[in-house]
């Protein structure tokens, strides 16, 4: 039945259409590109005045009408967690038809983001555009292993994957990828025999890794990662593990960009997802390596306009030889994440940890340490209120949503501390020094 209902809602006819428009789009020239872009920047600013307090005055009214995108200031993260009733419509309050986005980010402060089920379907023709460049259309084969929770992670019995038979999809357990489940996922994936792999590259790479333990190689055409950084040893695995090419993307829960990697190599920026700057540690444009700063062009329901994200990146120059026109960026070089493990050393996606904090509201920061073998200590910066039952539920996600057999601390701190190049690392690995 929510297979159902997804595809109800991301794959239908309409979002048959907006593929079809976002891939004549995609042919077009710079001028009708920037044409387009220009009226969705306007748009989305008019709709920012409209439905948020913090831009309701005469002077982003004005702006609004020129699209002087300039004339906003940058907001963050911090912004949205500390002023809800200025930066969420409603002053904070869900409408019944709102989409709700979750996520603790790889920040490790838990964030709630609402969209429009407009901008919903505008997200699945994206990633389907992207998923076109290596040749598959809608209703072919397609596997995923992304953390979706197909069984928890203390199930024993499985089966550790469903079928998705409305999008011909096989998701798997994510949570499952050790001893001595890892193999049914391994034949359950060969017999399916999908023409690409959604996944992040975590659980690829230890897909692979094991792969390359036995011998065997379990061949897909593509494999699309995302969510995550991917490291050239990475790809180098998951391609010989798969015989498959490699094509990365860059997007994030916020969804103010969305960059593509297409055949050749290279991110393209897609232009009509949102507007793409990348400014200096003063806010200012540059073309070295500087913040990654998003406008949304379609959820019009909670318009982020010039939203910093903590990504790094810079503007790539020259022409790609794949032909495609949109800009380009180098790859993501912010928010490195350490590599941590499970209870019996099987690698964890950053991305599958977030699992465990969606919900918990009274965390202003936390931090997953391993410290040992088998071992995990969680440290949060509490907000009032937080006690036993937030530790006892935090507690109870990890086991049930990731590892069952992980020894968990919770220490309570007043600060985690940043790294010398003031950067916050979520994810660290201490066990080597400990």
């Amino acid at each position: 039945m929510i297979d159902l209902l997804r595809a109800m809602i991301r794959d239908n006819p309409v979002t048959g259409s907006r593929i079809d428009r976002l891939m004549e789009i995609g042919a077009s020239s710079q001028p009708v590109i920037r044409e387009i872009e220009g009226h969705y920047l306007r748009r989305t600013l008019q709709a920012a005045v409209a439905n948020l307090p913090a831009y309701r005055s005469a002077r982003f009214l004005k702006a609004a009408t020129s699209a002087s995108l300039s004339e906003f200031p940058l907001i963050s993260k911090q912004d949205l967690l500390e002023s809800p009733t200025r930066y969420y419509p409603r002053l904070g309050l869900k409408k019944l038809v709102t989409s709700i986005g979750k996520t603790s980010g790889t920040t490790g402060t838990p964030l709630t983001v609402y969209r429009s089920l407009n901008s919903v379907i505008w997200e699945y023709a994206f990633v389907h555009r992207h998923w076109s460049w290596s040749g598959f259309r809608r209703g072919m084969p397609r596997a995923t292993l992304r953390g979706d929770i197909v069984a928890t992670a203390d199930s024993v019995e499985g089966p550790f994957w469903r079928y998705n038979t409305w999008e011909n999809q096989l998701v798997l357990s994510s949570r499952h990828l050790r001893a001595p489940y890892i193999q049914q996922i391994v034949e359950q994936l060969d017999r399916f025999g999908p023409y690409l792999l959604q996944a992040y590259p975590s659980t690829a790479y230890e897909l692979a890794r094991y792969l390359q333990s036995i011998g065997r190689v379990v061949p897909i055409p593509f494999v699309y990662t995302g969510s995550e950084i991917l490291y050239s040893h990475q790809r180098d695995l998951i391609e010989h593990a798969f015989d498959c090419k490699v094509m990365d993307f860059y997007g994030m829960a916020e969804r103010v960009a969305f960059a593509a990697q297409c055949e050749s190599g290279s991110y393209h920026v897609n232009t009509e997802y949102s507007k793409v700057e990348i400014v200096d540690d003063s806010g200012n444009q540059t073309d070295s390596e500087g913040f990654i700063v998003g406008t949304t062009f379609h959820n019009l329901t909670m318009p982020l306009v010039r939203y910093r994200l903590s990504d790094r990146s810079r503007w790539k120059k020259g022409d790609c030889p794949c032909g495609r026109i949109q800009q380009m960026i180098e790859p993501i070089t912010g928010k490195f994440e350490d590599v941590i493990q499970g209870s019996e050393g099987n690698v964890i996606s950053p991305s599958v940890v977030t699992f465990a904090f969606k919900g918990l509201q009274l965390i202003e920061r936390s931090q997953v340490a391993q410290v040992g073998p088998g071992k995990w200590e969680i440290r949060v910066v509490p907000l009032p209120g937080f006690g036993v039952l937030e530790r006892s539920a935090l507690i109870g996600n990890i086991h049930k949503l990731i590892d069952p057999g992980l020894e968990i601390s919770i220490v309570e701190c007043t600060d985690i501390p940043r790294t010398n190049a003031y950067k916050y690392r979520w994810i660290v690995d201490e066990s080597k020094t400990s």
